[in-house]
Parts: C-alpha cells; sequence; structure tokens
C-alpha cells in the first residue's frame, strides 16, 4: 500500500464519514448531514482495497431507504440507478493521484529549474496568447487559471511559453493544492509538463500543501504523466453534477 501523507488520508476519511446507512466487504453508504444540496452525493473508489464509498445527504438517503431495489439488494448498481431514478446525476469520474511521501521527499530535493517560473499578473498577455492556442477541450479539461493562488510556466529554448500549470487550495481545513497543467500539443513528449509539474509539487510542498493531480479516466496523456511523475493513484472519485440554472 502506497505510502501517503495523513493530510491526504485524514481528508478523504472525513469526506466520507458518517453514519452508516448500510455496509459489506465491497461497499459503504454513509449519511452526511454535513453535504448540501450541490454536493448531496460523492462516490469514491479507493485502489489500495478495491473498495466503494458513497457519501450521501439525509434527504438522498430517505429516498434511497424508500427503493425496493436498494433495500432488497444495496450494491452500487442498484445504489445508482435509484440514485438516477432521483434525477441525481454524476459528474465523470476522476482518477485522483498524490505523491507517496517518499517521493515528496525526492521532489523537496530538486534544483529549481531555469527554464520554469511563476507568472503573475504580467504575464496576461503571453497567457492569453497561450489559451488562444489551444482547443477548448484541452484548456476546459486542465483547468489553469491566472487568478489561481500559484501559477507556473515553463519556456522552450527560444523562451516562448509551452507549458502552463496552476494550483487552488483545494479545502479549508486539510492542506491540499489541486494541480492542472497544459501543455502545448506541438511540443508534447519533450518533459516540460514534467520538469513544471515537479516545480509546482515543491512549491506546494514548501508552502505545506499536498498537491492533488486529477484527470479523466481516458486521458491517457495525463494517466502518463502522473507515471512519470510518481504519481500514485489513491482512487477514483465521483460528485454529483451541478443542477442547471
Amino acid at each position: 500500500m502506497p505510502e501517503f501523507s495523513p493530510v491526504i488520508t485524514d481528508y478523504w476519511r472525513a469526506a466520507f464519514s458518517g453514519e452508516p446507512l448500510h455496509s459489506n466487504e465491497y461497499l459503504t453508504t454513509t449519511v452526511n448531514p454535513d453535504l448540501d444540496h450541490d454536493d448531496r452525493v460523492a462516490v469514491l473508489w479507493t485502489a489500495d482495497d478495491d473498495r466503494i464509498s458513497i457519501a450521501i445527504n439525509p434527504a438522498v438517503a430517505l429516498a434511497l431507504t424508500k427503493n425496493v431495489a436498494v433495500l432488497a439488494n444495496p450494491t452500487e448498481t442498484n445504489i445508482r440507478a435509484a440514485l438516477t431514478a432521483q434525477g441525481v446525476v454524476l459528474n465523470g469520474a476522476d482518477n485522483v493521484f498524490y505523491l507517496t511521501e517518499s517521493v515528496a521527499d525526492d521532489i523537496l530535493g530538486d534544483t529549481a529549474p531555469t527554464n520554469v517560473r511563476q507568472l503573475t499578473d504580467a504575464d496576461g498577455d503571453m497567457f492569453a496568447a497561450f489559451k488562444a492556442a489551444v482547443s477548448e477541450e484541452d484548456w476546459d479539461g486542465a483547468y489553469v487559471e491566472l487568478d489561481h493562488w500559484a501559477v507556473f510556466g515553463a519556456f522552450d529554448e527560444h523562451e516562448r511559453l509551452v507549458s502552463i500549470g496552476s494550483m487552488y487550495p483545494w479545502d479549508d481545513e486539510f492542506p491540499l493544492a489541486d494541480v492542472g497543467v497544459l501543455t502545448l500539443r506541438s511540443v508534447r513528449g519533450r518533459g516540460h509538463a514534467k520538469t513544471l509539474a515537479r516545480a509546482m509539487f515543491r512549491y506546494a510542498l514548501n508552502e505545506g500543501y499536498e498537491p492533488q493531480y486529477r484527470c479523466q479516466l481516458d486521458n491517457a496523456a495525463s494517466i502518463q504523466l502522473a507515471a512519470s511523475l510518481g504519481l500514485q493513484l489513491f482512487g477514483r472519485w465521483e460528485t454529483v453534477m451541478p443542477d442547471e440554472e
């Protein structure tokens, strides 16, 4: 089992805490009264024990207790079907990766790369030009913004911005920094994203944050980047799709 920081394990334990509605060797469903309507359902598959945890708020729990299929056989399939019947639509699952404590120690010993620096508001025009050069799909998937907590850029030998990344605090109580990275398609495979991400991880760790790296299950490039960085898969996380206004 990978050795993750207690910050990571404590965060997820708290996120799926509550009164058990039912539990078996494969699946646990808990009722958390602190979940509001917008966060009324969350699902986590954890890689180390191959278990599913589902957190729901009391209103969703009440509906589940009235579902005949769930009462007779509270499997993941039946619970998901019951949630769908309630109009609960889950967002696509994300892989969630973290550094193990040993890899984090290794990154802290890195020498700062010469082709990576922190970006500021003064880099707005350059940042906008980068955004204009990538697809809307790539941009939305990376979720990199200049007004995030910390923003970095990697430059090629011609001092052209070729990879960008940003981080923002993920939770008020637990110091996790969610990381997004995006590289121009024309220069992918040359190590820019890896160099940039390691510099970002080093910054986050020095600031007292654990880096969190997420990507969709079918994002092969991001999964490959995670492996090259020594990140370990913690699990797959889903949450409820925001209601349309």
